[in-house]
């Protein structure tokens, strides 16, 4: 089969939904496709059984628990194990059964489950780079054969008629976080990885959604949106970390597939995407697959970031939080919000306002990108 029927019929069986566990299966028959660096494992039951998938390490193993299933089939032909996947081994686990894939190097599986007509449904378990969105983000510098720096989108929250928060002394939250960002894209531009890119770099007003389409236009590998927050108690202090929340991302994923359907130039950076398609399903599957692997690596670089700020200022809470910011909404660059800390809180407006804390900032912040490429290099 060659790759592009493969990763058609992958995608098509993508559009099709999740279904429960809904009955026992006594049969499981599976086959094995490897192409590209990656491979699709598909597994042909009775019914709709429960299953379960998950990853294991030293060595690198992807594991399918099938507790319902009572027998497994291999192919007639063997397995070569001259791919990604090693080897392919089944055995009897709590009165079901246990695929494991041994394979050559971690990779990240996902899981979905496609109904047949007679009765029968397929689980399809593909397995890819374990941050999916650094392979396509990297494809043009391997195309050159050269490595390239990361690209940075920094954007400065509010700006112009929009002040953001403002501090009981009458601080606003639009000059911080432009404090913040300028010090950041210092910060970048003197180390030899990263190519900064700002959406204002002056008090102007630009809209929400505009910043995400400036990231894109300036073919941006991660966006980080800087700002300070309020609360109504003036108690409430410290640094906060954002990624998108599912409902978020839900919203941008129709947003998307509107815009990419839009012959309009101001959508020209959307439709020359990597992950555009003139075909509605396949673009469909193309922008849910990519929101799958932005989020992986937004929360990985949230990660980092909440340990950095953590070395430098309060943190409001120990947690990645969730919203639905417009910001966000990208499907294909990894994008944080960070609030730096609270206007409404006179100790850390005061702080927010000194330019050594702005650096204190932007140096966390730039330490916690730097551990996101680190361990998410650009290819080369």
């Amino acid at each position: 089969m060659d790759r592009r029927r493969f990763i058609t019929m992958l995608l098509a069986t993508c559009l099709l939904p999740s279904f429960p566990a809904l009955a026992a299966s006594s049969l499981a028959r599976y086959t094995l496709d490897e192409t590209g660096g990656g491979a699709s494992f598909v597994i042909e039951l009775d019914g709709r059984p429960e299953h379960h998938v998950f990853t294991l390490d030293h060595p690198p193993r992807v594991v399918i628990d099938l507790p319902n299933v009572s027998h497994v089939t291999a192919p007639s032909v063997a397995h070569q194990g001259t791919g990604l996947v090693r080897r392919v081994r089944t055995g009897e686990r709590n009165g079901g059964i246990r695929i494991v894939l041994d394979l050559e190097t971690a990779k990240s599986p996902q899981t979905r489950m496609r109904r047949l007509d007679d009765g029968h449904s397929q689980l399809i378990v593909s397995i890819d780079d374990p941050d999916p969105l650094m392979a396509a983000v990297t494809a043009e510098a391997q195309s050159h054969g050269q490595p390239r720096k990361a690209i940075i989108e920094v954007d400065a929250g509010h700006g112009g008629k929009d002040p953001g928060c403002i501090s009981a002394d009458d601080h606003y939250e639009k000059f911080v976080a432009m404090g913040v960002s300028d010090a950041l894209k210092e910060k970048l531009n003197e180390d030899p990885r990263f190519e900064p890119s700002l959406t204002r770099d002056s008090d102007i007003f630009i809209p929400l959604h505009q910043r995400v389409l400036m990231a894109r236009n300036h073919h941006a590998d991660l966006f980080v949106s800087i700002h300070a927050d309020a609360a109504p108690s003036q108690s409430a202090s410290g640094a906060s970390v954002y990624i998108l929340s599912e409902h978020g991302a839900s919203s941008a994923m129709a947003r998307w597939l509107a815009e990419s359907q839009n012959n309009a130039d101001r959508y020209a950076s959307t439709r020359d995407s990597n992950i555009y398609s003139d075909d509605p399903e396949v673009q469909s599957v193309l922008v849910d697959l990519s929101m799958r692997g932005t989020n992986i690596a937004s929360q990985k670089l949230a990660t980092e970031t909440l340990d950095s700020l953590s070395r430098v200022t309060r943190l409001h809470n120990h947690r990645i939080n969730k919203a639905a910011f417009a910001v966000l909404k990208s499907p294909d660059i990894p994008s944080m919000l960070v609030e730096t800390g609270f206007m409404s809180n006179r100790d850390d407006s005061r702080r927010l306002r000194r330019p050594e804390h702005q650096q204190e900032l932007a140096d966390a912040l730039h330490s916690s990108i730097a551990s996101y490429f680190d361990n998410n290099p650009l290819r080369t």
